[in-house]
């Protein structure tokens, strides 16, 4: 489970303008992938379900590692991101991460089984959302 705190005592200072907008259109396409999750939850479709919310979790986690590591102070190989997005990722989606490996598909993914990983994105996509509002709340550092 990755570490909680807060986003005042990560973010050393005002995120920059690009950042801030990359930020907020990965959050908005996360949160369009999970309304159409639910709609193939409410179409009987769990698998394409998770298919739809997987990458937007995905990007969410891209979000929460900029928030603690700043990229536009920082650089990072591509590897290390990755496994810092990897270690973002709630629960079921790491563990859907590592199940996942090279396959293509979720098939098979009954609704009543999948809807418990759409409720965990979505707080989890909510949780950074209100994050990255906390920093456009902040103070510039001195």
């Amino acid at each position: 489970m990755p570490r909680v705190e807060t986003v005042e005592r990560r973010v050393s200072g005002t995120i920059p303008p690009r950042w801030l907008s990359q930020i907020d259109a990965q959050l908005t396409d996360a949160e369009r992938r999970l309304a159409a999750a639910e709609r193939h939850l409410a179409a009987g479709s769990g698998a394409r379900a998770i298919e739809e919310a997987y990458p937007g979790v995905m990007a969410v986690a891209i979000v929460k590692v900029w928030l603690r590591d700043e990229p536009w102070h920082t650089q990072r190989s591509h590897q290390d991101l990755g496994r810092l997005m990897r270690d973002e990722l709630p629960s079921g989606f790491a563990m859907l991460f590592e199940m996942k490996g090279d396959r293509r598909s979720f098939a098979g993914w009954r609704p009543e089984d999948a809807r418990p990983l759409i409720e965990e994105a979505r707080a989890f996509t909510a949780g950074t959302r209100t994050e990255v509002e906390a920093c456009r709340r902040q103070p510039p550092a001195p």
